[in-house]
């Protein structure tokens, strides 16, 4: 019978065959090897001993088989297992090939300017055990040090050695040192390298020429659950004070009881792959940052040809249709809230109306002279009701008719460069919901964002998230290189 000291053994160092029974017939055989040469040493050592009586000595021959047999087993074992091929899944060769697929050459040179992260060939591994740590869901610093010791194809794909094992307070210090500004290079980088590729413009079919492979981008926010106490108490000004100042109570939450915590904000391209990220305390609206934002996206990203962002009803005011579109040279294509009104003189649809009050239709937008043509097209001619005084158009040789103009400048919201029924609006509309839910879904469903955080403090908890919107960057990266996908949300 095995010792159970010798099949603890063999079991920890583990053996990768496809079946129980191939497993067991080569412990049988490796074990069935060791007593044999066991037996042969001992023989060998009776025949050239002075007592040659095997009768007299046979107790002690059974006492040295118990006792030097589990030990000598234990390291030939152990020698065999190291020497044996390791037979891996179809997902196990994948979540390596993930890893191997990263550029660690940029995550060593972006480290190299800062501070000192560990020693030498040390830091890189650490900023792949992090990305490890979001794509497996680990949930905390000491739980990601537990695992790597434990798991073994951890420690392959982040590049450890089985005495290598970081502990949880090194993490604390590579994020410290790095700072957000640090997972900001990273992810810079990494969104690069998207966009080098094509992943930032997809061929989308039938987009106007004048946004056709330029980057479109999408706001999003989210809500972090706090890890702080959520009783807190009212300071003299009657707000109230947590044990983590950077969080705060936000709107009723579906999800959570008590909605104290952070608000991620949130650009991301049309094809999901997050740009720039953003933290504020929960009770902070979403209008608040949107010029930040795209102002860290102009700024961080100066050489990229951003044409556009989409936005849902809550941006709809003539502030922000008008400082996007003067500003900050984008075109702002915000949903309108259902109760607006276009106003006098302007039809249902927003178009202006004739002299004799027929809906003139767009002829085009002129942006370099910032107004909208519209022509009336003989819209009289159709009606059954003859006109009760002449129009000087009837007559017209031109088939387009009465022709006005709409300025930008007079309202933003109403006539400005992108309203409803333009073709712009009504192309890029539709993507707004799909990349919100599809870029929701990630951080939620896939990653779990949300209640993974266990980091107190603005900072940390905004390299969470930026580790985050890494991930779901090499995500699409990965795809795109193994199957040509351009995006999980667009049929392209």
């Amino acid at each position: 019978m095995i010792s159970k000291k010798v099949t603890q053994n063999f079991l920890e160092n583990g053996v990768f065959l496809h079946s129980r029974a191939q497993k067991w017939q080569k412990v049988t055989q490796i074990l069935d090897c060791k007593i044999m040469e066991v037996t042969q040493t001992f023989r060998d050592r009776l025949k050239y001993s002075r007592f040659r009586n095997l009768k007299c000595h046979l107790p002690l021959a059974a006492l040295m088989l118990v006792l030097y047999t589990p030990e000598i087993l234990n390291t030939n074992i152990e020698q065999e297992i190291q020497n044996m091929p390791i037979i891996r899944t179809p997902q196990e060769k994948e979540f390596l090939q993930y890893f191997r697929r990263i550029d660690k050459r940029a995550i060593r040179n972006i480290l190299s300017q800062f501070r000192s992260t560990g020693p030498i060939g040390y830091a890189t591994s650490l900023v792949m055990a992090r990305i490890l740590k979001v794509k497996e869901r680990i949930s905390s610093d000491r739980e990601l040090s537990e695992k790597l010791g434990k798991i073994r194809i951890y420690r392959q794909a982040v590049g450890l050695g089985h005495n290598e094992i970081p502990a949880h307070n090194t993490f604390h210090t590579l994020r410290h040192r790095l700072g957000p500004e640090g997972f900001i290079r990273l992810h810079q980088h990494f969104v690069l390298q998207a966009y080098k590729i094509g992943l930032l413009t997809p061929p989308i079919q039938d987009l106007p020429k004048m946004i056709k492979d330029k980057i479109i981008l999408i706001g999003d926010s989210t809500f972090l659950k706090a890890v702080a106490r959520t009783k807190g108490e009212k300071n003299e000004d009657g707000n109230w004070v947590f044990t983590d100042d950077s969080i705060a109570f936000g709107k009723p939450h579906h999800k959570h009881k008590y909605p104290v915590g952070h608000r991620a904000h949130t650009l991301v391209s049309i094809s999901g792959i997050p740009i720039v990220s953003l933290l504020a305390p929960a009770n902070e609206s979403d209008k608040t940052h949107i010029i930040p934002l795209l102002n860290t996206t102009l700024s961080r990203y100066p050489n990229l040809p951003f044409v556009s962002v989409i936005l849902d009803a809550g941006y709809d005011a003539e502030d922000f249709h008008r400082d996007i579109y003067t500003k900050l040279n984008l075109l702002p294509i915000i949903i309108r809230k259902p109760s607006m009104k276009w106003g006098a003189k302007l039809s249902d649809t927003g178009t202006p109306l004739c002299p004799f009050g027929y809906p003139t239709r767009r002829r085009g937008i002129e942006y370099n002279h910032q107004r909208t043509k519209f022509a009336c097209h003989h819209a009289c001619r159709d009606d059954p009701q003859k006109l009760l005084f002449s129009c000087k158009y009837q007559q017209s040789k031109s088939r387009f008719g009465w022709m006005t103009y709409t300025y930008f400048k007079d309202d933003y919201r109403r006539q400005g460069p992108v309203v409803p029924g333009s073709r712009l609006y009504d192309r890029l509309k539709k993507f707004r919901t799909g990349i919100e839910r599809y870029y929701g879904l990630t951080k939620e469903n896939r990653y779990h964002m949300e209640v993974n955080n266990t980091y107190k403090g603005h900072d940390n908890v905004l390299i969470h998230v930026i580790e985050h919107d890494i991930v779901a960057t090499l995500d699409i990266i990965y795809e795109h290189v193994k199957t040509g996908k351009w995006s999980d949300v667009l049929n392209v």
